[in-house]
């Protein structure tokens, strides 16, 4: 059974995003790409061969229960995308013989690099280097304290707690559309 507890349910420190994940002083571009799912790994091991870029597919590690014991499994955190991260602004055509490749995103003013809560999201996923693992909680009266890892300065919010299974449902907002994700923790004892 999912408990389903309200934000005031789960203690997680303040963070101030654009402190916590500043634009940089020399100016990185970000970009998110648009690919066939089946083909993320191919592409983001591909792409720097086309431009000069650090690609970023973004994972989850997820447990799977089955007869009281647990597996790691590794899913695609956003399928179909890959973030690039690059000194040099985009050319697209660049990209165009990659296999795989659907387009790359734009904004409606036609500029490819990502903004505001779309860069900031993307600078998140590569503080973990797009592998969202594990955090760590502890149960501290009837609220849920986040110690460590990617909970503790997650960019969405938390809308749901299956204590059982030991993960969190994240809600967050990424080129305007809305996508949420079960992430995994472990309880430790505090």
């Amino acid at each position: 059974m999912i408990d389903e507890l309200s934000i005031d349910d789960i203690w997680i420190p303040d963070v101030d995003i654009d402190e916590a994940y500043p634009l940089p002083d020399s100016r990185e571009f970000v970009y998110a790409v648009l690919v066939r799912a089946t083909k993320q790994h191919i592409f983001t091991r591909e792409v720097p061969h086309f431009f000069p870029c650090k690609a970023l597919n973004p994972t989850v590690t997820r447990r799977k229960w089955g007869h009281d014991r647990s597996k790691e499994f590794v899913y695609n955190l956003l399928p179909g995308y890959v973030f690039l991260f690059s000194q040099e602004e985009m050319q697209p055509h660049l990209l165009q013989d990659i296999d795989g490749i659907l387009r790359v995103l734009r904004y409606s003013d036609g500029s490819y690099a990502l903004t505001e809560r779309d860069e900031q999201l993307a600078r998140w996923l590569a503080k973990y280097n797009g592998k969202i693992g594990m955090s760590k909680a502890a149960k501290v009266g009837n609220k849920i304290k986040v110690i460590e890892g990617p909970l503790r300065d997650q960019l969405g919010l938390v809308t749901e707690v299956d204590r059982r299974k030991q993960r969190a449902k994240i809600s967050f907002v990424f080129n305007g559309a809305s996508f949420s994700s079960w992430l995994d923790f472990d309880w430790i004892e505090e």
